[in-house]
């Protein structure tokens, strides 16, 4: 049969092959175990026998351990004694010769903080015992002298009994002597004339005993003695079990098997007895040859299905828990990081995260392409990693965004100097495909000590502070305070108030004052400036600056300006029904307003909706948004001009725009921002410029509109120098619908 892909379909051959190969192997292993296990079995008796007899005869070895035990306590205690007696003398070459003299393994002195000052053999020098370790307990315990039992030591992994003794001084010696030397003052007098006796007579070639590090510590062959028997599982036989196996000694064939002991009191494990095998090794050999290569087989396929296994979860952790361009930990394995943290969190103990943003990696990314900006990051990550240290871990977030974990620390002191190695990592340039990079970092700190808190909300915290640095300031980090969390709770309240009041539009929330300006020339109103107002049921009145500000980070600057410019026309709709028809109601328009393609038709749609005329709207733009998208705005105010609508740039003055390109402007006035006005009052009259903008703008055929006019020598100078129009709390403050109708009539008739 030939499938799709043009070849034999594999399992018909596969299965039958598969099928005739277990039960050949089935065959051959159960003949083999058939004859093997008729004689193995009646050895496994023999030996079962042996070793009950040798159990009975040691059960009485108990006391002798017990009382070797008691004797080896009096004389480390005899040792102490003698050390402590000879303090003045304490030194490398005392505890040396001390150590060859008593015939002792392992001798100490430590200083009162249980550091290691002086040693036997010379190791561990230095070595200072950690809380939770028996030295260390002793140290801070109430106990003069103390004796333990035979434990492993924690730096050799050997078997020692120690002993301690403290000296007046807070100093205080530790005595070891190994295990072996306790076992072999009876084991090897007591056990070894057992064996010899049950050897006599049989076919046993020899017997020996072991230990749990399967050391031979007794046998009939004496050479065997202190021997390691290697290649030997004692699992099943300390499971109870007794384990056998064929064993090739000097060209013998043996049965060798090993019956467990388990007499704690000498340290035996098990018994091994070994039998001759010569006419049944050819038979079994052979037989044994077959099953073990199919073992080989699929030990070698389990093998490969493990390491492949491993590897592909290694790669799927990989993936889970690290950044595939930096290398570093993610915030999965940040998350796991401080969850385990909580779990074994110390009362009281600060720790801190700290958010690095690389703040000008956007411009980077623009400039030479997206694979430059991730080497920026990748050669940063490799900086900030070598900030990593005992309390201090690295991870990379999202983004731009790096996180360093301070797990523990004492004070902010110690935060700061963490950042002014964060801001050392900077000072030079990171070289990036020849081309020197600078980069601008911002860092945000939050401190934590509530074990509760979930990592979600120490990022935010971490990230608010993060975007309260101000580099203008000279700072690049900030500390997260509850007043910044306070600000973002007003903020987002604040939002949602500006989104229902845009929603409803009639809502009383925004509302409009209105500055009145005067034409210089006839002291009459001929513009009513309309500024906008928030009044929040939960705050009250809110800053402009502010409700603005939030309107513009939340995407609602431009509903908000239709709602604004929709109140201002209705207001300039009332004006005309009472017969001024001439004058005008000014509105400022973000830049991003501009940008727009449909904002020229949504202002004619606005001035049809509420019947009022292009030649009764002003909208006042920003100097610095025209500069920024000059072609584009410039088109822009043309179509807006051609509808009769008048444009003016506020606050002039303030920002960069050149003079040769203020001509080709499709506008009509300047306004004239405060700070010049409030020149003309300087002392030094070389200062101020106010005329030559004045002067300026009338060369270019704009009207000019003085802003923030609040005394008459100041009113005196711009009637001067002709100055077209005036605007300030010399004439009036912003009035609401209600006032500027009322100074309306009364300045116009």
């Amino acid at each position: 049969m030939v499938g799709k892909n043009r070849k034999a379909n594999l399992k018909i051959y596969i299965i039958p092959f598969i099928i005739i190969t277990l039960i050949f192997a089935t065959i051959t292993v159960t003949m083999s175990r058939s004859i093997k296990n008729y004689y193995y079995e009646l050895k496994k008796e023999e030996g079962l026998k042996i070793s009950g007899s040798i159990s009975s005869s040691l059960s009485n070895t108990a006391l002798a351990v017990d009382t070797i035990n008691s004797l080896l306590e009096e004389i480390l205690l005899t040792y102490l004694k003698t050390a402590e007696n000879h303090r003045e003398f304490y030194s490398e070459e005392f505890f040396e010769n001390f150590s060859k003299i008593y015939d002792i393994d392992e001798i100490y002195a430590y200083t009162p903080e249980g550091v290691i000052e002086f040693s036997g053999t010379g190791k561990y020098i230095g070595w200072k015992a950690e809380e939770g370790h028996p030295v260390y307990d002793f140290m801070i315990g109430n106990d003069e002298i103390l004796i333990e039992d035979i434990r492993r030591d924690s730096e050799s992994n050997l078997y020692y009994k120690y002993a301690y003794i403290k000296n007046p001084d807070g100093t205080f010696i530790q005595i070891g002597i190994l295990a072996e030397k306790v076992y072999d003052l009876l084991a090897q007098f007591r056990l070894q004339n057992i064996l010899d006796e049950m050897a006599k007579g049989g076919d046993i070639v020899q017997l020996y005993s072991l230990n749990e590090d399967t050391i031979v510590t007794a046998s009939t062959d004496r050479a065997m003695i202190g021997n390691k028997v290697e290649n030997i599982s004692l699992t099943s036989c300390r499971k109870g079990e007794i384990c056998d196996w064929i064993n090739d000694t000097n060209g013998i064939d043996l049965y060798e098997i090993f019956v467990p002991m388990e007499n704690e009191s000498i340290n035996l494990v098990s018994l091994g007895i070994q039998y001759s095998l010569d006419s049944m090794t050819p038979v079994i050999r052979s037989n044994t040859f077959i099953a073990v290569a199919g073992i080989i087989i699929v030990y070698l396929a389990l093998t490969y299905s493990i390491i492949a296994t491993y590897r592909r979860k290694n790669k799927l952790i990989s993936l889970a828990y690290f950044d595939s361009l930096t290398g570093l930990p993610n915030s999965a394995f940040l998350k796991q990081r401080i969850d385990e943290d909580k779990s074994k969190k110390k009362n009281g103990e600060k720790k801190a995260i700290i958010i690095i943003k690389y703040h000008n990696l956007n411009l980077k990314n623009i400039t030479f392409g997206y694979e430059h900006g991730d080497m920026i990051l990748k050669n940063f990550g490799e900086k900030v990693k070598s900030l990593e240290g005992k309390n201090i871990s690295i991870f990379r977030l999202t983004g731009e965004k790096f996180v360093i974990y301070l797990d523990s620390y004492d004070d902010r002191d110690e935060i700061l100097s963490i950042i002014k190695r964060v801001n050392s990592l900077i000072e030079e340039p990171l070289i990036v495909n020849k081309v020197k990079e600078y980069p601008i970092i911002k860092i945000g700190v939050v401190e934590y000590e509530d074990r509760t808190i979930s990592l979600d909300e120490l990022l935010k915290n971490a990230t608010l502070a993060l975007n309260y640095v101000d580099l203008s300031e000279g700072t690049n980090y900030r500390f997260f305070d509850e007043s910044m969390q306070a600000s973002v709770q007003r903020s987002e309240i604040i939002e949602r108030e500006l989104r229902e009041a845009i929603n409803q539009d009639f809502a009383s929330d925004i509302y409009l004052l209105y500055q009145p300006i005067l034409n210089s020339k006839t002291n009459k109103i001929e513009t009513f400036e309309a500024l906008a107002r928030m009044r929040s049921e939960r705050f009250g009145l809110v800053s402009p600056l502010e409700f603005i500000g939030i309107a513009e980070d939340n995407q609602l600057i431009i509903p908000l300006t239709y709602l604004i410019l929709r109140k201002a026309c209705r207001f300039m709709s009332d004006l005309i029904e009472m017969g001024y028809n001439t004058l005008r109601i000014a509105v400022n328009i973000p830049s991003i307003h501009l940008l727009q393609e449909d904002f020229v038709p949504n202002i004619l749609e606005i001035l049809e909706e509420t019947g009022v005329e292009g030649s009764n709207l002003e909208l006042e733009i920003t100097e610095t948004s025209l500069m920024e998208n000059f072609d584009i705005i410039n088109n822009r105010l043309k179509e807006l001009r051609r509808h009769g609508i008048s444009i003016s740039i506020d606050d002039f003055g303030t920002g960069y725009s050149s003079f040769d390109r203020l001509s080709e402007l499709n506008v009509d006035t300047l306004k004239i921002d405060q700070y010049f006005i409030n020149k003309i009052t300087d002392s030094n009259k070389d200062s101020i410029i106010t005329s030559d903008i004045i002067s300026f703008a009338h060369r270019l055929g704009l009207d000019t509109v003085a802003e923030g006019v609040e005394l008459e020598i100041q009113k005196e100078y711009l009637l001067e120098y002709e100055c077209d129009k005036l605007q300030g709390y010399l004439f009036s403050k912003p009035l609401p619908e209600e006032d500027a109708i009322k100074i309306l009539k009364e300045t116009n008739g």
